[in-house]
């Protein structure tokens, strides 16, 4: 806390009665000014509208300038609201310089932050602790006294308030940063509501998704049973029923791929996927992938390579998580690569980590793109419903509970390229 006491001098009793009564005075406005502070943060739940609604309550009942900056997830800091008296300088408090408060630094807003404490400057023209641009940015202001508080609720710092006092004959004290304290707790605590309430909108709209996913994806292969269960019944010829059998399996395995994949995306955003790790021999992993991916590529005339590995490298894993997870990108390969095209599963250098690399000469896709491809239920050609956009989260989530990592690199026309990497097992190579 930088505090700079005014001069105290001699009073008589009639000037501390005065100042008594003036305090007194004061504490009422102040507790006017917050339960009007209350209404405006508990009239909404989007943080914009509030707080700005709180900067043209503050100005200029407290304060002649005042602003709210919250901290980004990046540690920056963005500037959520503000308001100045002198509608010319207005602008200057929109620019809002980013920082990251676990640096050390001088800036005023980032020592509040980093402290956890306020700030209480009652005369910047007579001493100063933060450094030349912040006192520059003040006195461009016409800040004459600053207070900056953190903004805090349940041990989190969300972000602060700033109210600076351009008048000669208002220098704020202690009982003004009293006020200023508590304001600052309501705000924070409105805030904290917004985002809960944010958060459960988030929740909401990703269970419609899933159940939207669910009653499309699911729809098709129940329709494909019905139908065919009809036939069936319709039917003597058995090598008719057989086949009607087989759509029926098939269109069933189906669905229990999509209640799988959605109890997997599940687990790994829980924390919870199960996994049960022992040596696996790359070589022989790429053979069952050989085995169990050859055909499809095949049957849509697609170049089709499997490289192994010169020597033996062998891996801790889940043997039939990683089947799964490289079966989702292979799959995602062969789906999205045109016919003629090629699709090559390789193995590239390695030391104490092994890169198996799934390689095709589709489309490829945007930086735009890239940045969604392990979004749950995305999908690079919007309204494509081939599948429930789950395969890319699934697999990154795999590998990542082996203690690696999948990165995707592509360039529009110049195909994808997944690469999986993972630890070697003790003694590998």
């Amino acid at each position: 806390m930088v505090i700079e006491a005014n001069d105290a001098g001699s009073t008589s009793p009639a000037d501390a009665a005065e100042r008594d009564d003036r305090a007194r005075v004061s504490s009422r406005e102040a507790l006017r000014f917050l339960t009007r502070a209350g209404r405006v943060l508990s009239a909404s739940l989007q943080p914009d509208q509030t707080l700005q609604g709180l900067m043209r309550l503050a100005i200029p009942r407290v304060a002649c300038f005042a602003a709210i900056d919250l901290l980004c997830d990046d540690g920056s800091l963005e500037r959520l609201a503000h308001a100045h008296i002198d509608d010319a300088r207005d602008p200057l408090l929109e620019k809002a310089e980013p920082f990251r408060p676990e640096e050390e630094g001088l800036d005023l807003i980032a020592q509040a932050l980093h402290s956890r404490k306020p700030i209480l400057i009652e005369d910047t023209s007579r001493s100063w602790e933060g450094d030349a641009a912040t006192h520059q940015q003040v006195s461009d202001l016409g800040g004459r006294s600053i207070i900056i508080v953190p903004l805090a609720v349940h041990g989190r710092i969300l972000g602060v308030i700033t109210l600076g006092s351009t008048r000669t004959d208002r220098h704020y004290d202690r009982q003004d940063l009293s006020l200023a304290e508590e304001l600052a707790r309501t705000a924070a605590l409105a805030l904290d509501n917004a985002r809960l309430y944010q958060r459960a909108e988030h929740a909401i709209a990703a269970r419609d998704e899933v159940l939207a996913i669910v009653s499309h994806d699911l729809r098709n292969p129940v329709n494909r049973v019905r139908m065919a269960a009809e036939l069936m019944l319709e039917r003597d010829d058995v090598p008719e029923t057989e086949r009607m059998a087989g759509i029926v399996i098939r269109a069933a395995d189906e669905m229990n791929r999509l209640i799988g994949d959605l109890l997997d995306v599940s687990r790994i955003e829980a924390g919870r996927l199960s996994i049960e790790c022992a040596p696996v021999d790359v070589a022989l992993l790429l053979d069952r992938i050989d085995e169990s991916y050859a055909a499809a590529a095949i049957e849509k005339t697609l170049r089709w390579s499997v490289n192994r590995p010169s020597t033996r490298i062998g891996i801790e894993a889940d043997e039939a998580r990683m089947l799964q997870a490289l079966g989702n990108l292979i799959g995602n390969a062969i789906k999205f690569t045109p016919e003629g095209g090629e699709v090559s599963v390789s193995v590239e250098g390695f030391t104490d980590r092994v890169h198996i690399v799934v390689s095709d000469t589709g489309p490829g896709m945007t930086t735009e793109q890239l940045a969604h491809v392990f979004d749950r239920f995305w999908q690079a050609r919007q309204g494509d419903r081939a599948g429930a956009g789950l395969g890319l989260a699934i697999a990154r989530g795999i590998v990542e509970a082996h203690g690696g990592t999948l990165e995707m690199k592509s360039e529009p026309g110049t195909g994808t390229r997944a690469i999986m990497e993972l630890p070697c097992a003790r003694g590998c190579g």
